[in-house]
């Protein structure tokens, strides 16, 4: 059933279109990620279908039984009320049924057999709505947002927008909507709180729609991508990796196709424009056939492909350090009574690449100030190796001269000519009037961006970044990874962005309970660990319990998925032997159209064996052209395959 449909919808503001031709549908039940640059009209989508705004053209339709709830749509409440009560009102009919019972048992205490009748219905309608559980799925969701007891008897418009988003989540969590809408839902969430919403997510039975920066948050949730990219969307099965995957498969196969259809049209303009200067009725004949072809060509070639370009920037080569890097013994820090870890030996060695996690407020940046020296610690020390060259890059970049230009900062602070200096920025995508820009005006991801470049020209052998991800859109994130990647030296991060972690990292820091523990491994393996040593949930068992009690259907459905598996692999196998044959062939029709194209200029004065040629040449194109439609289905469906 769909719970969605939105149709050839458009919308501009101050006559510049924001979104146009935007078309797909949702069913009941699936998690769908959103995905675009900044600026791309992701939220502005959100907003037409929670209502916020109108459509210019086109339209949206939810089914009115629906129940919507939207992530930053946040009621106003009196001062009088605390988050509990804003909570609270998730559970309006069983709060309504339990004064009614109140009212009910003093009526009941004076005799009545009515209100005895009524309370007996009340309480039945109680329990079937779960009133008896309220508390406890008001503490679950409380203690997964991170939302304590001090944080409940507070005003709900005292709290920070950060907390007001956590307050609202979880108001939508409790009211079990049947259309979740959710905007970077992931934003002001330590890492705990972002698994408890995944592993809400994948058990909630409902519909989401939701837009995210955070690619392992879209990993584990959805299982369907749109993807907003000029000014339209596309839909793409599977989470963001198989996203990612489909999409450069499907770029892959339009370049090959534009190539091919380009060597195919200009064959044929060369061969129509001879047989145009022949100046003979027949061979204008075939010279219009050929051009209309031409055309046809033209429209079915793809859309050219615009790759994002990369970073080209590389951090400047400079002395390796010695192999220990860095040594902390007995570290301890606290503020007042806020013990914030004690105790702390940890090494590192050269080329470790580590991730410090933990909750907000466990002192991961803390930690970084006291080894850079900004903080001072309370109990141990701090030992830096011989040769290490650090370079750091803080949470919230600032500039001692905010009124600078791009261009004056890099210049002063790397002591450079403007011709370099502009050329070094273009590789960080700083380019045209925007190296002209205050320093001020930059958004957070660019002035991250913009001290990253200056880092890697200093010529560094340990890198401390403290969320080096955050305000960033998942191009610029990647684009970020990728420099990152290049970097030959140790490196130090705290980051929330799990995806950067795994990728980037091979060990982690864990700060928990005081204590700052090392593990080997990725963030995969470091959760592997957690999980191991937590022991199976609740969950986990129920899971199990589930997984046994389904067994014959689910060995015959993985029975019947291995065969179309081998069936496909089989048939995927017979298509790739087929690909470089066909491949050949075609380069031999290629080379005898030169070889005929070469005697039909020696022949031009010969006015029959030109025609001989001619013909035979007709005759090589038409084989050529067969060969390649049928090289292009083969790569479609090869493609299919493996998408």
């Amino acid at each position: 059933m769909s719970v969605l449909s939105v149709s050839n919808v458009k919308k501009e503001f101050n006559d510049i279109v924001i979104l146009e031709n935007v078309s797909f549908d949702i069913y009941s039940g699936q998690h769908v990620g959103i995905v675009g640059k900044n600026g791309s009209g992701k939220t502005t989508l959100l907003n037409l279908i929670s209502g916020r705004y109108e459509c210019d053209e086109g339209n949206i339709h939810i089914p009115s039984h629906i129940r919507v709830g939207v992530l930053d749509q946040m009621p106003s409440y009196p001062d009088s009320m605390t988050v509990e009560d804003v909570l609270r009102t998730s559970f309006f009919e069983t709060e309504n049924l339990k004064k009614r019972m109140k009212e009910l048992e003093k009526k009941m205490a004076e005799g009545d057999e009515a209100a005895i009748r009524e309370y007996g219905e009340a309480s039945s309608a109680f329990e079937a709505l779960g009133g008896y559980t309220v508390d406890v799925e008001l503490n679950r969701v409380c203690n997964g947002l991170d939302i304590d007891k001090q944080m409940l008897s507070k005003s709900i418009n005292v709290l920070s927008g950060g907390q007001r988003t956590r307050v609202n989540l979880g108001r939508m969590i409790l009211l079990e909507v049947d259309l979740m809408l959710l905007d970077e839902p992931t934003n002001h969430l330590d890492v705990q709180s972002v698994e408890w919403l995944e592993e809400y997510l994948r058990e909630y039975k409902g519909t989401v729609l939701m837009v995210s920066h955070d690619r392992y948050f879209l990993d584990k949730t959805v299982t369907r991508i749109i993807e907003i990219e000029n000014l339209t969307s596309k839909v793409w099965e599977g989470n963001y990796s198989a996203y990612m995957q489909q999409k450069e498969h499907q770029i892959k196969s339009d370049e090959a196709r534009i190539r091919q259809s380009e060597r195919k049209i200009a064959q044929l303009e060369s061969t129509a424009r001879r047989l145009h200067d022949m100046n003979m009725e027949k061979l204008h004949r075939r010279a219009f056939a050929m051009e209309k072809r031409i055309e046809r060509i033209r429209a079915e070639m793809p859309t050219v492909v615009k790759r994002e370009r990369k970073l080209k920037a590389e951090f400047e080569e400079t002395r390796r350090s010695g192999e220990d890097v860095l040594t902390i013994k007995n570290l301890k820090k606290a503020y007042g009574e806020n013990l914030l870890f004690s105790d702390v030996d940890l090494e590192l060695k050269k080329d470790d690449r580590v991730a410090i996690l933990g909750a907000n407020g466990t002192g991961k940046t803390t930690l970084l100030r006291i080894l850079l020296g900004i903080e001072t610690a309370d109990e141990g020390r701090v030992r830096w190796g011989s040769g290490v060259k650090t370079a750091y890059l803080p949470q919230i970049v600032e500039f001692k001269n905010p009124y600078m230009t791009v261009l004056e900062y890099v210049v002063d602070e790397l002591n450079i000519s403007i011709s370099s200096a502009r050329n070094w920025l273009g590789g960080f995508h700083f380019r045209g009037d925007e190296v002209y820009k205050c320093v001020r005006d930059l958004s957070g991801g660019e002035k991250s961006r913009l001290r990253l470049c200056s880092l890697m020209h200093r010529g560094t052998n340990m890198l401390i970044l403290d969320e080096p991800t955050n305000h960033l859109d998942i191009q610029s994130a990647e684009w970020i990874e990728e420099a990152i990647l290049q970097f030959k030296g140790t490196l130090l991060v705290v980051s929330h962005d799990r995806f950067f972690v795994n990728k980037i990292v091979d060990k982690i820091w864990s700060i928990e309970n005081r204590a700052i523990e090392e593990f080997n491994g990725g963030y995969e393996e470091y959760r592997a660990a957690i999980a191991a040593r937590a022991g199976p949930s609740p969950s986990t068992e129920d899971d199990n319990a589930h997984t046994r009690s389904q067994t014959a259907k689910e060995k015959a459905d993985n029975v019947n998925g291995d065969r179309t598996y081998r069936t496909r692999s089989r048939h995927s196998q017979a298509m790739r032997r087929q690909i470089p044959i066909l491949e050949r062939d075609i380069e031999s029709l290629e080379s005898k159209l030169e070889e005929l194209d070469s005697q039909i200029e020696l022949f031009a004065s010969d006015h029959l064996r030109l025609t001989e040629l001619i013909e035979s040449r007709g005759e090589v194109e038409e084989e050529l052209g067969l060969l390649l439609d049928k090289w292009e289905q083969i790569m479609r469906e090869f493609e299919n395959d493996y998408s």
